[in-house]
C-alpha cells in the first residue's frame, strides 16, 4: 500500500458499480478532476456531454477512484457520501482515500533513481539505428529498471524514435550507454516520456 498524494484538480478515474432503478447492473466508468479534498472526504465534478448518466443510479455497489503518475496505476475504493447532480454535470462527494493501491504491470518494476540523474540522449534512427552521429539532447531520468526507463526533456520528441542514452547512475563507476525505442510521449507535465 502507498500513501497517496491527492490534491484538487488532479484529472483521476472513477468507476462506479451498482444498479438501476430497474434492477439491472450499473457500470460507469469516466474520467474527472478533484475539486476539493480534505482528511476524511473529497468532492469531484463529473461533466456529461448529453443526459447525466447517474440519473438511471438507484444502489451504489462499489466505488473505485484512480489516477496514473509516473507510468504507475493509484487506486483504492471509496464510498459515496453525496450525489448532487443537474443534466450534464454531477458532484459527486467521496469519502477520501486513507491508504492507495498501486499497480504496475510492468515485467521489471522501474525505480527513481536515488539523485538527479542527467541523461544523454542522441537519435540514431527511427524503430532500429541507422546513424551513428545523431542529434544530441538533454533530459532528466525520472524511472528506470531493467526493461526500461521514463525521462523528462524539453526537447520535442515522437514515437518511434530509436535512441541511444548515457547516463552515470550512482554508485556505478562508468558510463552506462543504452538503446531503445520510444514508445509513449506524454506532454510535459503529465506522464513523461518513456521507453519500453
Amino acid at each position: 500500500m502507498e500513501q497517496g498524494s491527492i490534491v484538487p484538480l488532479k484529472s483521476c478515474t472513477l468507476i462506479l458499480i451498482g444498479e438501476t432503478k430497474e434492477g439491472q447492473p450499473f457500470c460507469y466508468e469516466d474520467r474527472f478532476v478533484i475539486q476539493q479534498t480534505g482528511p476524511d472526504e473529497m468532492t469531484v465534478s463529473l461533466e456529461f456531454p448529453f443526459i447525466n448518466p447517474l440519473e438511471k443510479l438507484h444502489h451504489v455497489s462499489f466505488i473505485e477512484f484512480s489516477y496514473r503518475e509516473q507510468g504507475m496505476l493509484y487506486y483504492a475504493l471509496v464510498d459515496l457520501l453525496e450525489l448532487a447532480g443537474k443534466r450534464n454535470v454531477c458532484l459527486l462527494k467521496l469519502t477520501a482515500p486513507k491508504e492507495l493501491e498501486k499497480l504496475q504491470r510492468r515485467k521489471f518494476v522501474r525505480v527513481p533513481p536515488p539523485t538527479r540523474t542527467p541523461v544523454t540522449c542522441r537519435i540514431v534512427g527511427v524503430h532500429r539505428p541507422v546513424v551513428q552521429q545523431g542529434v544530441v539532447f538533454s533530459g532528466q531520468i525520472l524511472d528506470i529498471s531493467c526493461g526500461g526507463m521514463s525521462f523528462i526533456s524539453s526537447t520535442r520528441i515522437l514515437c518511434p524514435l530509436f535512441l541511444e542514452l548515457s547516463f552515470v547512475l550512482p554508485q556505478v563507476e562508468h558510463k552506462i550507454t543504452v538503446y531503445g525505442e520510444i514508445v509513449r510521449v506524454e506532454p510535459f507535465g503529465a506522464i513523461p516520456t518513456g521507453l519500453p
